[in-house]
């Protein structure tokens, strides 16, 4: 099988799930909680727009969080990092690939520091059990920016889509027909950010001025000069009335139209 890749989701951390929860809600948004991580002692909340999605993280059980190590889970362990921190921002974004082996394989061959394929799965509030595969990145980009990490779900995309909006998942928002269409990078060094990320998605990063800009599935990720050497913002496009949102770090910018530059 070729592979095929997705920006599947956009993970966040937060110190209070409930009150992020209620704030992201009481702006338009339908977080709903997704249930618990056994083995990171972590739990989650999401929101899908299709089938890309927010999840926002927490820790459960602060024992095992504190457990498990770096290798082989790099996000989730940045992301319980950041609650025993205090800090509420972005943690990272996953890619869903339609064939991890030969993803896993093709970065491996790149010199990435790749960690091993294991078996995820959760239960969700209904008694659902949701699998996947996961592999997570050991390495980071340039200036420590963290990399994405890849999943491939049980089900095809065309499945799951019909089973998410069996189970009302993928609806419309009071918010609006709200997508997320951009992904605002902060780095010291966009260029180079940008090339090693598109290098691991099989693309090219285009330059407008000094930002660089990678499109993946219909949206874009967008690296732009800065310090912070993270994803910052999301920009979503289909609300109802613009509007910017702000939970410690996390930002997200409702906009009526869309901003893609290309």
């Amino acid at each position: 099988m070729t592979e095929q890749l997705n920006w599947d989701h956009t993970m966040i951390d937060v110190t209070d799930l409930q009150r992020a929860i209620d704030y992201f809600n009481s702006k338009g948004f339908d977080f709903r909680p997704g249930g618990h991580h056994k083995y990171w002692g972590t739990k989650n909340a999401l929101d899908y727009f299709g089938l890309n999605y927010i999840e926002l993280l927490t820790v459960a059980d602060p024992t095992q969080a504190r457990a498990f190590p770096y290798e082989n889970n790099s996000g989730i362990y940045d992301a319980v990092r950041d609650y025993f921190a205090g800090i509420q921002r972005f943690a990272t974004i996953a890619i869903r690939t339609t064939d991890i082996e030969a993803t896993h394989r093709r970065l491996a061959a790149q010199g990435i520091d790749v960690g091993e394929i294991t078996g995820g799965k959760r239960v969700d509030p209904t008694g659902k059990l949701i699998q996947w595969q996961i592999f997570y990145v050991n390495d980071k980009l340039a200036a420590g920016l963290p990399s994405p990490f890849f999943i491939q779900w049980g089900e095809n995309d065309a499945d799951r889509k019909v089973t998410l909006k069996k189970q009302g998942l993928i609806h419309s928002h009071s918010a609006g027909e709200i997508y997320v269409e951009q992904g605002i990078f902060k780095v010291t060094d966009p260029q180079k950010a940008a090339s090693q990320l598109a290098a691991m998605l099989q693309t090219t990063a285009q330059q407008q001025g000094q930002n660089y800009y990678i499109n993946i599935s219909g949206k874009q990720l967008v690296f732009v000069p800065g310090a912070d050497n993270r994803l910052v913002e999301l920009i979503f496009a289909g609300a109802k009335h613009p509007e910017k949102l702000q939970l410690g770090e996390i930002k997200f910018d409702l906009r009526a139209t869309s901003p893609n530059a290309f």
